[in-house]
């Protein structure tokens, strides 16, 4: 595939919500592709302007699906709707803050846990 069908789609990527090197990498992008690719103003605007066109066609099925629930008395959607657009105001006490954790303390040997518990088990069987 040439460097315009490749760009054509990552296009069709972004549009479904990939970020741009991620959608290089599905269009099977070289690093030499890549490097055209990023420096490509034109490119970089047009795969931009995808990301907001995509973004605002969701954003539109998600209030038409809002209106649709809260005619039958759901508020699911609105409210977390509330809650992206103003956090501070609509969102949760308990996720506003992450849990305090003083005393955790994490010890990694190298050796998963199941696997010792399978030797001990082999071990005990065989003797």
């Amino acid at each position: 595939m040439n460097i315009e069908g490749k760009k054509e789609h990552i296009l069709r990527c972004v549009k479904l919500g990939m970020e741009l090197f991620q959608a290089e990498l599905v269009a099977e992008c070289s690093v030499e592709d890549i490097e055209k690719i990023e420096e490509d103003k034109v490119f970089l605007r047009v795969v931009k302007n995808h990301k907001a066109y995509a973004e605002f066609a969701l954003l539109e099925k998600h209030e038409k699906a809002m209106n649709n629930q809260l005619v039958e008395g759901k508020t699911s959607a609105a409210q977390w709707k509330l809650e992206r657009m103003n956090p501070r105001k609509w969102g949760r006490e308990d996720s506003k803050q992450p849990p305090e954790l003083p005393n955790l303390s994490v010890s990694l040997t190298g050796v998963s846990p199941k696997k010792n518990e399978r030797k001990r088990r082999n071990r005990r069987k065989s003797s």
